[in-house]
């Protein structure tokens, strides 16, 4: 890990929910022609042009979006807080080196955060749609990517808020290469004493008890939360206030009967140590990176493992994965 420079291409910012059609993602398409000519009324651009909607969050789209010069399709994020916008710009040019703000004059409505395009849709729908579910090399291979970039955003005294599937993009399969988005949410840790935000199945145990962003540990526990998902391990969550309180337990005890039933499986131990209880005794993003780095020089020249069954993790008896919610 390169503690002066970000690392390589983990920083995007394509939208809060990109899980849309990707046929033709990266493909300049007659559909994408039509509502181009459409957006021209408000967008009169000759270095752009904004086609379909990729993804929606709440203060902002996502547009497929292609360069006049030499057709590139990018991703064009226009916000209803063009603020917002500015701010997450300034967070990403810290972080990666291919960031344009565009901007026409005198026309704030008409401002276009561009960013490279991850063509391969996010992390969540990679768990979902990965036949056989996903494998242990690319489990370790996107996990050590999301704390590496963590480490580089922790090192420089930030925290992300909103670490989830979701928000994690995939750049490419075969090997998988991720880039973590929404990086407008980050927050300086040690001073942010806002309202917690995020996904509340991803809350830490002290941001439910609390009502509060622990800071750094936060991102940290929402990635173990993540890890299960990519392992096929995710206890099921009753969506009600009272569901989302429990919720940060019901991991943490399920944690512990995966170690019980697989003592020597390294991944489980790894989640252990994400999914710790308190705070202080959470791995670092740092650590994880190492420990993800080293599992993955320990694969090499073995067998390869496929998909979920391949990482012969043992469920509890009463265990349902997500297929037989």
């Amino acid at each position: 890990m390169g503690s002066n420079s970000p690392p390589e291409g983990t920083w995007f910012s394509q939208g809060t929910n990109p899980d849309t059609n990707f046929d033709t993602f990266d493909t300049w398409t007659e559909k994408d022609e039509i509502y181009s000519d459409v957006h021209k009324r408000t967008f009169a651009s000759d270095k752009y042009l904004r086609g379909s909607v990729l993804g929606q969050g709440g203060w902002s789209i996502v547009y497929k979006t292609r360069r006049v010069e030499d057709g590139k399709i990018l991703a064009g994020k226009a916000s209803t807080s063009v603020n917002q916008l500015y701010k997450e710009t300034k967070m990403l040019r810290t972080l990666s080196h291919f960031i344009e703000l565009y901007k026409e004059l005198d026309k704030e409505d008409a401002t276009l955060l561009i960013t490279e395009l991850c063509t391969e849709g996010t992390l969540h729908m990679r768990i979902n749609h990965a036949p056989g579910g996903m494998g242990k090399e690319e489990i370790l291979l996107a996990t050590s990517q999301i704390s590496d970039a963590l480490a580089y955003l922790h090192g420089r005294g930030y925290f992300h808020s909103d670490i989830k599937p979701r928000n994690i993009l995939v750049r490419r399969l075969d090997p998988i290469s991720v880039a973590l988005a929404d990086c407008a949410d980050c927050k300086v840790h040690d001073s942010y004493r806002g309202r917690p935000g995020g996904t509340p199945n991803y809350w830490s145990p002290e941001m439910t008890a609390n009502n509060r962003h622990e800071g750094k540990s936060d991102d940290i526990w929402a990635l173990g939360i993540s890890l299960l998902g990519m392992t096929g391990q995710w206890p099921q969550c009753e969506k009600t206030k009272a569901g989302f309180a429990r919720y940060p337990r019901q991991c943490a005890n399920h944690a512990q009967q995966l170690q019980k039933l697989n003592p020597r499986n390294k991944i489980v131990k790894l989640l252990m140590r994400l999914l710790a209880w308190r705070a202080r005794e959470r791995i670092t993003a740092e650590k994880c990176y190492e420990a993800t780095v080293s599992l993955l020089e320990e694969m090499k020249g073995g067998e390869e493992s496929v998909g979920t069954e391949g990482l012969r993790i043992k469920s509890p008896e009463e265990f349902r994965p997500i297929s037989f919610w």
